[in-house]
């Protein structure tokens, strides 16, 4: 097999296609329908800083998994599994980060624009992708990585975090095992 000297040096390519969906789910489509339907009148003095915490805390956790995901290996848009099970950064946390933070994200903006039908557009993106994580990615990463997927999946929840404590408990024990 041919390597080349970027594979070799290990430099990484920016890669337009793993960028292009977040841009346009989180910022193409609210634009568009921000202003279509308003939502309730809030205090600005809440409204404001809650729709920013979840809007940066949305996109920060967007970003961190379409790095580790797609710009840190050859991963292509959603036709097979990444090279490696990413377990590292927000994949610690949610085994879904991507769309949880895609989601905190779009309720961040609607807050911040007053638009419930960037709410409803939330609701929209969480549904898809729910229905696409169970059917396509999780039997997909369970082919690809076996055993490494199902401690990795009992251990880490899908969309709700838990606290620290609740995950150790959730992870399998390696106590019990003969050692190597």
């Amino acid at each position: 097999m041919r390597v080349s000297p970027r594979q070799r040096t290990g430099a990484r390519t920016l890669r337009a296609g793993p960028l292009a969906v977040p841009f346009v789910v989180a910022g193409v489509v609210p634009t568009v329908l921000g202003p279509t339907l308003a939502g309730p009148a809030l205090d600005p003095a809440v409204r404001i800083p809650v729709g920013l915490l979840l809007a940066l805390v949305g996109a920060w956790s967007t970003a961190d998994a379409v790095d580790r995901v797609y710009l840190r290996q050859n991963t292509p848009l959603g036709d097979r599994p990444p090279d490696h099970l990413v377990t590292g950064g927000s994949y610690r946390i949610l085994r879904n980060p991507m769309a949880a933070g895609m989601t905190l994200l779009l309720l961040g903006e609607s807050l911040l624009w007053s638009a419930a039908s960037i709410a409803g557009w939330a609701a929209v993106v969480l549904t898809v992708s729910y229905v696409t994580a169970r059917r396509i990615e999780e039997p997909g990463l369970l082919r690809t990585f076996g055993a490494a997927y199902t401690d990795y999946r009992r251990a880490v929840p899908a969309w709700f975090p838990l606290p620290r404590r609740t995950r150790e408990l959730r992870a399998p024990s390696r106590r019990n095992e003969a050692p190597r």
